[in-house]
């Protein structure tokens, strides 16, 4: 109903007739939903064009241009029946040419950008949208998603991850906060991107980086492709680590079991390194971006971890010889069982599968 609410209250605004107070809870709407700020700045652009910008015939091939690209995209409207437009029980009327083509160039674009909207943003979930100051997109374990913020940047949120950010954003602020794995792709803008993730504060203005930040494991890890990040975290005050293209910064998590109940001042411990390459060449930190579960030198621990929020299942080792066995490997394609069978060839181990829990022993 919000949305329906909203686009009847932009088209009231454009045929001029929205009143002040649906003005007021338009820019209210749009205020709590900052993803249709640019929808609502692209369709009031395409409004203002002038009848003398357009000749008649210049006027029917930019509407027939439209309908071309909605055919393309499965759309076809060549035998629609036409339709009155109602609006709080009211019909509007064309008035003009002008009137007839505007509206017609509008209601195309408003097709369009629904359909782009369904297709790239995801629905907020727990409290209604409008009931919030804040978006939050999440994805369960075993899957992953793929979304464009409000600001034209590109964020891939891996399994068992939430992003969220505040009802002002790309308006005067990008400020955004991590639970669990993400790649940024930054657009460039004046204004600062920042994320925090556990005690950590990134800033940039426009770059690609990986950030991983999951609350049930040791480390949090910050690797950077290219442009520049500025790293800050919240228990080492005045220090500032500023990446470079190849680097990633690692920080040594506090056990949530082990937190005491008063605050502790302890640092935590940093690593600077440079970022992990496979023997193809693969950056293995962001190689779930292309759908590759890659790790090397690292703890079966530490890879039932990944492998449990990878394929959405519990992993029980028994042994804690053998949870600290080094390990290796790419997984693309593998289902669990497949994946488990490959790592017995490199360390000897035995698993009993019962529904969504894997017991590991030797």
């Amino acid at each position: 109903m919000t949305e329906n609410r909203y686009w009847n209250l932009l088209a009231k605004k454009l045929a001029g007739d929205a009143g002040i107070e649906e003005l007021q809870e338009l820019e209210s709407l749009i205020k709590s939903h900052p993803e249709w700020h640019y929808s609502t700045e692209f369709i009031e652009n395409i409004w203002k064009v002038k009848p003398d910008e357009l000749n008649s015939y210049d006027s029917e091939i930019a509407f027939e241009l439209h309908l071309d690209n909605l055919k393309k995209n499965g759309i076809d409207l060549d035998h629609a029946d036409p339709l009155p437009i109602p609006f709080s029980g009211q019909t509007l009327t064309r008035k003009s040419y002008k009137k007839t083509w505007a509206l017609a160039l509008s209601a195309v674009c408003l097709l369009a950008l629904v359909l782009w909207i369904q297709h790239y943003t995801s629905v907020p979930s727990g409290t209604p949208a409008d009931e919030k100051a804040f978006s939050e997109v999440s994805t369960r374990f075993g899957s992953k998603t793929r979304m464009i913020l409000p600001d034209s940047s590109v964020v891939w949120l891996n399994a068992g991850s939430k992003l969220t950010y505040n009802e002002h954003f790309g308006i005067t602020n990008r400020n955004t906060t991590l639970t669990g794995e993400a790649y940024f792709d930054v657009k460039k803008s004046t204004i600062p991107f920042t994320i925090m993730a556990n005690g950590l504060h990134i800033k940039v203005l426009g770059t690609a980086f990986n950030v991983r930040s999951y609350p049930d494991e040791s480390k949090t890890e910050t690797s950077l492709i290219r442009g520049r990040v500025e790293i800050t975290h919240d228990k080492r005050p005045g220090e500032v680590f500023i990446l470079k293209p190849n680097e990633k910064l690692v920080i040594a998590n506090e056990p949530e079991e082990k937190k005491p109940q008063f605050t502790q001042t302890t640092e935590p411990k940093v690593v600077l390194s440079s970022l992990t390459h496979s023997a193809d060449n693969t950056i293995v930190e962001t190689s779930w971006v292309d759908n590759k579960l890659v790790f090397q030198d690292e703890s079966f621990e530490e890879v039932a971890k990944r492998m449990e929020k990878w394929y959405n299942v519990r992993m029980d080792i028994k042994d804690q010889q053998l949870a600290r066995v080094r390990l290796g490997g790419t997984f693309e394609n593998e289902n669990i069982r497949q994946a488990l069978d490959a790592l017995r060839i490199a360390t000897p181990f035995n698993y009993t599968i019962n529904e969504n829990t894997i017991l590991i022993t030797r």
